[in-house]
């Protein structure tokens, strides 16, 4: 846990990150004040680094209030309470979609004026600045909610941020920015990435196929829940478009999916799900099995995080 001193008070700070009643008798100050305050002071730092602001949510907001009154009456500091409900826990609990990415500071002091006030979220805001894994959840991409809260007694304080946001693609490296892929294009893309696996085992290429990408787009889910759970079963032939049924002798699907991935579907996408496919050895037998020779795939992002990507490989008459 990283300490920092605040003469004469102490400023400890906790950080986490996860795929997530108030109690009369504790002092939190003005609440919608302190909010506003704490989200300025972080848009500020924010700006700084050229990244967008966010926005008071108020699923984050009750889940960081939760969450400091909670470590003050039970005597605890830890993302985790002793019951083991963690920061994604609270953020689902108050209705938060579980497709996001939720990070989240905890910082208190001792010692400190009840109740708290605007100078004591300013001090908080600068110890986590000054905190390096604290700094990086203030200062990530793909985050677009915050959320604040505070809580107080005998001299005691807890702060806690909290923030969510669709993510970034996982396959996304040092420094890189995601290129997003026209849905035209990415059937196309993924095809061409999987042709470099089967060329490096000396088999044919697979001819991109818009009858079998038509399939895979009939089978993405419709609501954004089934972009997390997809059980795979699907009727192949009955996804094909209309009379497309007699021209292929068998068919194949795979599908993978994503959580806290990011809004849209980019390249580092293609190569996260390429990844996926070809370091499971069921899905790389049948992409690297001979008696396939065309294949077609479809992506769906929900705008929340949540991305599902499906590919149908197949054997032409």
């Amino acid at each position: 846990m990283t300490t920092a001193t605040t003469a004469p008070l102490t400023l400890a700070l906790a950080i986490c990150l996860g795929l997530a009643g108030s109690a009369t008798a504790l002092e939190t100050g003005d609440l919608d004040v302190l909010r506003e305050e704490a989200l300025a002071q972080v848009n500020a730092d924010r700006a700084e680094q050229d990244l967008p602001p966010l926005t008071l949510q108020e699923a984050l907001n009750e889940a960081a209030q939760s969450h400091a009154e909670d470590m003050i009456e039970n005597d605890y500091y830890a993302h985790v309470s002793p019951e083991g409900v963690g920061p994604q826990d609270r953020f689902l609990d108050q209705g938060g979609g579980r497709a996001k990415v939720v990070r989240e500071n905890i910082a208190r002091c001792s010692g400190c004026a009840l109740p708290p006030d605007e100078e004591r979220v300013e001090s908080f805001e600068t110890g986590w600045m000054n905190s390096p894994p604290h700094r990086e959840n203030i200062l990530s991409e793909g985050l677009q909610g915050f959320g604040f809260g505070i809580a107080g007694e005998e001299g005691r304080i807890v702060a806690v941020q909290t923030f969510a946001g669709p993510g970034v693609p996982p396959a996304l490296g040092p420094d890189q920015q995601p290129s997003p892929i026209a849905e035209a294009e990415r059937s196309n893309t993924m095809v061409e990435m999987l042709n470099r696996a089967r060329e490096r085992e000396g088999l044919p290429a697979l001819a991109n196929s818009e009858t079998l990408a038509q399939a895979a787009r009939n089978l993405l889910p419709e609501e954004d829940g089934g972009l997390l759970d997809q059980d795979g079963e699907s009727d192949l032939y009955a996804a094909l478009p209309e009379g497309a049924r007699r021209d292929w002798r068998s068919l194949r699907l795979i599908s993978a999916g994503c959580g806290g991935c990011g809004a849209e579907i980019t390249d580092a996408d293609l190569r996260y799900f390429r990844e996926q496919w070809l370091d499971n050895p069921q899905f790389t037998s049948a992409v690297t099995n001979e008696r396939f020779d065309a294949a077609g795939a479809a992506f769906l992002a929900s705008g929340e995080g949540a991305k599902r990507a499906i590919l149908v490989l197949g054997t032409s008459r």
